[in-house]
C-alpha cells in the first residue's frame, strides 16, 4: 500500500536538505586536503563493550540482572565506519517475588546498527538504526560500563520512545570551533518501524550545545516532535561540568513533555587529590537527586503520581575498565515509599579482530 504523506510532515526532510547543502558549502571553501600519507594500518575492526551483573532489590523484590553489551567496530578506510551495539540482559526474579526459586530469562536487543560517512569536522552523515541524540543520558551514559548510577533517572523515557533508537537518518558535526569554545549540533528523521530487532516511532528532532574550553562546560538543548498517534514535543535541557582543578564531575538535566516534566541532577566525586591513602582514592562518590510531575495522566513509562528519588553511591575502580558498583536510593510518591538497593560489578573490555598490518 502507497502511504499518503501531509505537506506538514514534509518539514524534516526539508530541513535535512537545507542541513546537507549548507555543509556542502563549508566543506567547499575548506583548505584542499593534502594527500594522505598515512597507511590504513590502523583501520582494524574491534569488538568493544562491556559486561556486569546487577543484584537489585526494589521495595524487598530482588532482580538479578547480568548482562553483556558487545560494541562492533568495522572502519572501511577513514571516512565510514560501520558500528552495532547489541544488548543480552538476563532479569530473573524469585517466582513469588520474594520466595521460591529464581525464574527469568534472557532479553535480546539491537540498540543500534547504522553506518557513517564522516564527509569533514563539519559534518557525519549515519544512515540506520541509530541512538536518538535527545539529552545526555539516551547517547552517552546509557552502558553499564559508563553511569555511575545503575539506575535509569525517572525521565530517561522521555525522547526516547519507543525503542531509545531511530530508523533513518542523521545528521551531526561541529558547527564551528574556535580556541575558547565549540558548537555541535544534530538532526534527525526516523521512519516508523515494527520490524522485530529495527523498532523505532516517526520522529523529527536535533540537539545542539555549546562546550566553553576553559571552564570545562557544556550547555545544550534538544527537541523532538513525535510524528505518530498523537503528534506531542518534547525538549530537554541540560549541563555538564568538569572542572579542571577538582575531580568532580557534575550534570543536570530537565525534560519536558505531554506526558510529564522532571529534571535529575548528579555529582561524582573521586578523592585523588586528598592526603589519604592511595587504595582509598579509588574510589567514586555519587550523589543524585530527582523529581518527576506527571501530566495528562502520565504513563508511557512515566509514573503516573509526583514521584521524588535520592540516590547514593558507591563504586571502586580496581583498574580504569574494572569497578564494584553500589548504591542506596529511596523513592517517595503517593503510592508508597520504597528502598532501593543495588550491588555489582562492571567490565569494559576493547580488542581487534585481528592485528593491524604495520607500516
Amino acid at each position: 500500500m502507497r502511504r499518503r504523506y501531509r505537506k506538514r510532515d514534509r518539514w524534516p526532510l526539508a530541513l535535512m536538505g537545507i542541513l546537507v547543502t549548507l555543509t556542502c558549502r563549508l566543506n567547499a571553501q575548506s583548505v584542499p586536503p593534502t594527500q594522505d600519507l598515512e597507511s590504513h594500518a590502523g583501520h582494524v575492526p574491534v569488538i568493544s563493550g562491556g559486561a556486569a551483573y546487577i543484584h537489585n532489590v526494589n521495595g524487598g523484590v530482588t532482580s538479578l540482572i547480568p548482562q553483556i553489551n558487545p560494541v562492533l567496530l568495522v572502519p572501511f578506510g577513514s571516512h565510514v565506519l560501520l558500528q552495532s551495539r547489541t544488548d543480552f540482559t538476563g532479569f530473573f526474579q524469585r517466582e513469588n517475588q520474594t520466595s521460591g526459586p529464581f525464574k527469568g530469562k534472557v532479553f535480546k536487543t539491537v540498540d543500534y546498527a547504522q553506518l557513517d560517512w564522516f564527509a569533514n569536522t563539519h559534518i557525519m552523515v549515519s544512515a540506520g538504526k541509530y541512538l536518538l541524540p535527545f539529552g545526555m543520558y539516551n547517547e552517552r551514559l546509557v552502558p553499564i560500563w559508563i553511569r555511575n548510577l545503575a539506575d535509569s533517572p525517572i525521565t530517561a523515557s522521555i525522547g526516547t520512545r519507543n525503542s531509545g533508537a531511530g530508523d533513518g537518518f542523521m545528521l551531526r558535526g561541529v558547527a564551528t570551533q574556535h580556541q575558547s569554545f565549540s558548537i555541535q549540533y544534530s538532526a534527525y528523521f526516523s521512519a516508523r518501524s515494527d520490524i522485530n530487532q529495527l523498532e523505532a516511532a516517526r520522529t523529527a528532532g536535533g540537539d545542539t550545545s555549546i562546550f566553553l574550553n576553559g571552564p570545562r562546560l557544556e550547555v545544550g538543548v534538544s527537541y523532538q516532535r513525535f510524528l505518530q498517534q498523537r503528534n506531542i514535543n518534547s525538549v530537554a535541557t541540560y549541563i555538564s561540568w568538569q572542572p579542571r582543578t577538582v575531580p568532580l564531575d557534575l550534570k543536570a538535566e530537565g525534560d519536558f513533555s505531554y506526558n510529564g516534566r522532571g529534571y535529575w541532577i548528579e555529582s561524582a566525586y573521586r578523592p585523588q587529590q586528598l592526603p589519604i591513602p592511595v587504595i582509598t582514592r579509588k574510589l567514586q562518590l555519587v550523589g543524585r537527586m530527582q523529581q518527576f510531575f506527571p501530566l495528562h495522566g502520565g504513563g508511557n513509562s512515566l509514573p503516573t503520581v509526583d514521584t521524588n528519588r535520592v540516590d547514593f553511591g558507591l563504586n571502586y575502580y580496581f583498574r580504569d575498565d574494572i569497578r564494584i558498583v553500589s548504591s542506596y536510593g529511596r523513592s517517595f510518591s503517593p503510592q508508597g515509599n520504597a528502598n532501593v538497593w543495588n550491588i555489582g560489578a562492571t567490565y569494559r573490555f576493547l580488542f581487534p579482530l585481528w592485528p593491524a598490518r604495520k607500516k
